[in-house]
């Protein structure tokens, strides 16, 4: 279980996340608001991209706050960045590799990609900057879940996709649910988030205003803008 309590993040004098608790137990959870409300700054903060004010990180119960970024990914944390940072140089199976191989340092044992990611199989010699944009996330995706993390953090995963490939890769993020991960996401658009989400938590400058399953955050967002 991923559980945030109490979680500040600053930039600056700036507060990007004020105090956000939350708790991820074998479901998906999306984060969203608008740009700058905090999304991607609590996903980086458990992945330990970036320093935290105050509050806690637990995985599982222990907090991972002072485990540096390497450390952190090896002990069970897969993260796929919006910008999806593949190697543009190398094949998709050499950029899959080199997460193997930090899963192999660790000792970790290897998820069976192949199996949940069909697609590969015709994509492992392509270079990745030769890939469509959904073809890259799909890449990102694989090496991120190679080394079987228990927990998964996705920063807009489907951005820029056309409704095929986002339908493609919700079908995807169910299929990891399944498999038994605890999965937080952070996606700007409800309506993107709404295609996998179990629940919805909303941030408004860094603090959550509202939590409930799509239709119910849909429901509070309709009725604020006719009470208006």
């Amino acid at each position: 279980m991923l559980e945030i309590d109490k979680l500040t993040v600053s930039y600056g004098t700036e507060k990007a996340v004020n105090e956000v608790s939350l708790k991820v137990s074998g479901e998906v959870v999306c984060l969203c608001g608008r740009n700058g409300a905090g999304k991607s700054t609590v996903l980086r903060a458990v992945a330990g991209l970036v320093g935290v004010d105050s509050g806690q990180i637990l995985m599982d119960g222990q907090d991972v706050i002072t485990i540096p970024l390497f450390k952190r990914l090896e002990s069970g944390i897969g993260y796929v960045p919006e910008d999806r940072k593949l190697f543009k140089e190398m094949t998709v199976r050499e950029n899959i590799e080199v997460a193997r191989i930090g899963g192999r340092v660790s000792g970790r044992k290897e998820m069976n990609i192949d199996e949940l990611l069909p697609e590969l199989a015709s994509l492992y010699n392509r270079k990745s900057k030769l890939l469509s944009g959904g073809q890259q996330k799909i890449i990102s995706i694989a090496r991120a879940i190679v080394t079987s993390p228990g927990v998964l953090l996705f920063d807009e995963l489907l951005e820029g996709l056309a409704r095929s490939m986002m339908i493609k890769i919700s079908e995807i993020v169910m299929k990891l649910k399944a498999e038994g991960k605890d999965i937080l996401c952070a996606e700007s658009s409800l309506d993107k988030a709404s295609h996998y989400a179990d629940r919805i938590i909303w941030l408004e400058k860094g603090r959550i205003v509202a939590t409930g399953s799509p239709a119910e955050i849909k429901r509070q967002m309709t009725d604020a803008i006719r009470a208006k």
